[in-house]
């Protein structure tokens, strides 16, 4: 049974009455608005800013749309018209305080493996994400990667390395290796946070990062902005967390992403998963509605407050069409015949009881 309209909520989805819907996506940074005052991340900000000054915005925004910007290794479509960049909304960047929170959240959420790995930023532009990883987490890394498929973008990004190997926080940290290359074959084996700007990547090319992050180790984490790692369930990634941060452009939702741990078991429908005779005890008999990562399907009928989790959306739901990120809310997955559904759920192997 759904939750009523006061319970749960989607974001930039409309309920049946056709009004918008509140919802905790709306809450731009909401959570880490604390870390602003952080005098420690207030001078690494300053070191980040030195190097932003290198290589600024705009001008790494027309590097991206000049008409030489695509490198002879693009495979996909997607990552062309990502680095072509038609327009300067096709070009942005995360921030210094993008990646701060990023990072935070990582690790209210369990954290990185305890054995360092690689930081990869596909799409990586100026550089200035896998710098801001960096100076925020020296000790987190074996190696800061970033991977350009704009010829000149790439090459102005060198003098960000280059002033970064002078300014990095420790001697034995890694330095960036910026490189140019097409997004859909780096390997991310030994990557434990790979870093997406999707916006504008094809279908083609998000399966495709998908793939590659089937070789990253348990706990390892994919963040990806704007959409979401697809059938991230079905590929054994959990879907940790969707919320809009703050980039260069305005507001993005930014999704978590964490491998699956080895004693995890198989992924099952929120419905069912975590409801204990605890979580179950409301007032009308049925599992309280807790916050988490959800879709709208149009194929089934589930629009507006009513949707699907991220597991059943990765199972369940993987062929349909008009599969939609809904909202990180309070929600109760409607999978399998509520509400005129005419999906089965294929992940509810086991009954809620008290």
């Amino acid at each position: 049974m759904a939750s009523p309209p006061e319970a749960r909520t989607s974001h930039d989805a409309e309920s049946s009455s056709g009004e918008h819907c509140a919802d905790e996506n709306d809450r731009i940074d909401d959570g880490f608005e604390d870390i602003r005052q952080d005098e420690v991340l207030l001078a690494l900000e300053q070191e980040y800013l030195a190097l932003s000054s290198i290589l600024p915005l705009h001008r790494a925004k027309a590097l991206a749309s000049s008409p030489d910007a695509l490198c002879g290794s693009a495979t996909n479509g997607g990552e062309a018209f990502r680095a072509g960049g038609g327009t300067d909304a096709m070009y942005g960047e995360m921030g210094f305080w993008a990646m701060a929170s990023i990072l935070r959240a990582v690790e209210l959420h369990g954290g990185l493996p305890a054995t360092p790995g690689d930081f990869v930023d596909l799409g990586s532009g100026s550089g200035l994400a896998v710098a801001a990883a960096g100076l925020l987490r020296p000790h987190a890394w074996a190696r800061l990667r970033g991977v350009e498929n704009s010829v000149p973008l790439h090459a102005a990004s060198l003098g960000v390395a280059e002033a970064y190997a002078v300014r990095r926080p420790r001697p034995a940290a890694p330095e960036l290796e910026l490189e140019e290359g097409d997004a859909a074959q780096v390997s991310l084996e030994g990557a434990t946070l790979v870093l997406a700007h999707c916006t504008a990547f094809s279908d083609a090319l998000l399966h495709a990062i998908a793939l590659q992050a089937a070789a990253m180790r348990p706990g390892a984490w994919v963040v990806t902005l704007t959409r979401p790692l697809p059938v991230a369930a079905a590929s054994g990634w959990d879907s940790i967390e969707a919320r809009r941060r703050t980039v260069s452009w305005g507001a993005a939702t930014v999704f978590l992403h964490r491998r699956r741990l080895p004693d995890a078991g198989p992924p099952m429908c929120t419905r069912v998963a975590g409801c204990t005779a605890a979580e179950a005890a409301v007032d009308d008999g049925e599992p309280s509605y807790r916050s988490q990562v959800w879709f709208n399907c149009r194929s089934c009928g589930l629009i507006g407050s009513d949707g699907i989790c991220a597991i059943c959306a990765s199972i369940c739901h993987a062929k349909c069409e008009g599969l939609e990120f809904a909202a990180h809310s309070p929600f109760f997955c409607d999978c399998e015949g509520s509400r005129g559904s005419t999906s089965v759920c294929q992940c509810r192997e086991q009954s809620c009881s008290s």
